[in-house]
Order: structure tokens, then C-alpha cells, then sequence
């Protein structure tokens, strides 16, 4: 932990914004592709910002140089009248090295420093495993019944739904979605033509994306 030398305004200070927020972050935002929710950085900023202010504590988050492969964010909460701060480090890798995969490794690290260091927690569902490429419990999985004989099965076993079904969910995805999908599709041990059908479908969506910030740049 980075902090000053003396943390005695700022930890009561903190005791108070702790008190106040209740520890607890509703979770907010879906992943399509773990079956799970968890609090966006939006809502998390959103949730504490106006308590930091009440108690004259400014909140500062930068990437810094680290490990070759992953991001490292700095999370920085400073005092107001007594100049006093604390910080901590938290360090993501990222997934696939183009914009949009160290753009959520850098959200995924904002966030998870952030809960950290103030003590918040989000629930029981998070989507840690998107980032880390954990087992996959997907929203487009079956986990009921038996397979007809067109569906497939993952490495755990639970049921593919149809194609339609999980490219619908593509081609609705956001950035940080679409590389939660991209994710799941590179580690769900799917067959080869179903497999290159959504890496297909992720790429055009990702292009579409790409023109709409063109666009409105």
C-alpha cells in the first residue's frame, strides 16, 4: 500500500465514508456469457462519489508502468484538508493486446481496486472469472434435460443452446461484453464450424462498434 506518513485524518475520515456507504455495492450490470452479475465501474463511482466528496476525500485512478502483458491501475484516495492519502496497486492482465481488450483489463482493475481499498464488496455474483478465464457457467447454457441430438456439450457438460441463441447475444454485446464473449468462445472447447461461426459474428460486431465511435468522434 502507497499512503503518507501519517493516515490519522484520512482514516477516520475513511471510517466515516465506510460507515456511510454500508459496504455493499448492488450488483447492476449482467455478463452474458458467465450467467452472472456484478457492479459496473458506473455504478460503483456512482454509488461512493458524493460520500468522498461529504468527507472532502478526492479519488484519483491512473494506469502506471508494470508487468509486459497485463495493466496496472493506481488507486489514489487523498484528503482534502489534511493532505494526507492512501493507494494501492491492482494489476490485470489483458487477454487479447488490442484496444478493447486493455480497455477492460483497465475497467476490471479500476473496479477491483477501488472496492478494494474502500472495503466494499458487490454481492454474491461477480465476474472475476471473465477476467480470469475461469470455468464457464454461461447464460447461453442449458443446465437442465437431455441433449437433442443437434446440441452440444461443453467441457463441463452443461448443454449448448442453439446458435441463434448465443449469437443474438453477440450481436447485442458492448465492448467489455464482446470480449467477455470472445473469452468464453476461446475456452468452451466448442467444435471447429460453430466455434469459427462466433468468432465470425464477434468480429463484425466489433467492426460495427469501431464505425459507431467513428463516427461519433
Amino acid at each position: 500500500m502507497n499512503r503518507s506518513d501519517s493516515i490519522a485524518r484520512i482514516g477516520k475520515a475513511l471510517a466515516s465514508v465506510q460507515a456511510e456507504l454500508g459496504g455493499l455495492i448492488a450488483p447492476d450490470s449482467t455478463n452474458p456469457m458467465y450467467d452472472n452479475r456484478y457492479a459496473s465501474l458506473a455504478i460503483i463511482i456512482g454509488s461512493i462519489r458524493a460520500v468522498l466528496n461529504k468527507f472532502e476525500i478526492a479519488l484519483v485512478q491512473a494506469p502506471v508502468p508494470g508487468t509486459v502483458g497485463a495493466v496496472v491501475m493506481e488507486t489514489m484516495l487523498i484528503h482534502g484538508p489534511s493532505g494526507e492519502y492512501i493507494g494501492s496497486y491492482c494489476e490485470m492482465p489483458v487477454e487479447t493486446l488490442d484496444s478493447h481488450g486493455v480497455a477492460s483489463a483497465q475497467t476490471y482493475a479500476r473496479r477491483y481496486g477501488l472496492m478494494a481499498l474502500l472495503g466494499l464488496a458487490q454481492g454474491p455474483d461477480d465476474d472475476g472469472n471473465a477476467a480470469n478465464n475461469a470455468a464457464v457457467e454461461s447464460s447461453v447454457l442449458l443446465s437442465q434435460g437431455e441433449p437433442e441430438p443437434s446440441e452440444q456439450r461443453v467441457s463441463n457438460g452443461h448443454r449448448l443452446a442453439s446458435p441463434e441463441a448465443i449469437l443474438a447475444e453477440i450481436e447485442n454485446s458492448d465492448v467489455e461484453r464482446l470480449v467477455s464473449a470472445e473469452r468464453w468462445v476461446n475456452s468452451a472447447q466448442l467444435d471447429a464450424h460453430l466455434s469459427a461461426r462466433l468468432k465470425g459474428a464477434i468480429a463484425q460486431r466489433r467492426r460495427i462498434i469501431q464505425r459507431q465511435q467513428s463516427q461519433h468522434a
